[in-house]
């Protein structure tokens, strides 16, 4: 039986507008519109601005305690805590998530690991993610 092979986890292309250093610790939630790598350490909840189309890759070094509300997010760390993404959820070998995942798609590598329940998003029903109306001055 041969499988046609149609996406390989994390070879998605994505611009990062902002990069959260490995040396970096952030106290505090964050609101983004565009994409963002965070590398560093992260305690506070990510949460992508409305009327947005915005990333979150968390990288192999990086440690998170808090939610992430995005399009789509790419998970190769430590995240503690829920993941809710309208569009995909990439959880590559090395991730570790302690908490729920809410997913338009999902895409599992072989080594990670989830603890905590997987729910699909359901096109047309409530939004499972939490969007921030920014009005700038």
């Amino acid at each position: 039986m041969k499988f046609k092979k149609e996406f390989t986890l994390g070879q998605s292309q994505e611009n990062f507008e902002s990069i959260i250093g490995t040396s970096l610790v952030i106290k505090g939630d964050i609101v983004i519109s565009k994409g963002i790598r965070i590398d560093g350490k992260l305690f506070g909840n990510v949460v992508q601005e409305e009327n947005q189309n915005a990333t979150v890759a968390i990288s192999e070094s990086a440690e998170i305690v808090g939610d992430i509300h995005a399009q789509h997010v790419i998970v190769s760390g430590k995240l503690t805590g829920n993941i809710f993404a309208i569009e995909r959820v990439e959880l590559l070998s090395n991730s570790y998530v302690e908490g729920n995942i809410q997913y338009g798609s999902i895409g599992i590598a072989v080594g990670a690991k989830i603890h905590g329940n997987l729910n699909e998003y359901q096109p047309g029903g409530e939004s499972p993610v939490k969007l921030i109306s920014h009005k700038k001055a």
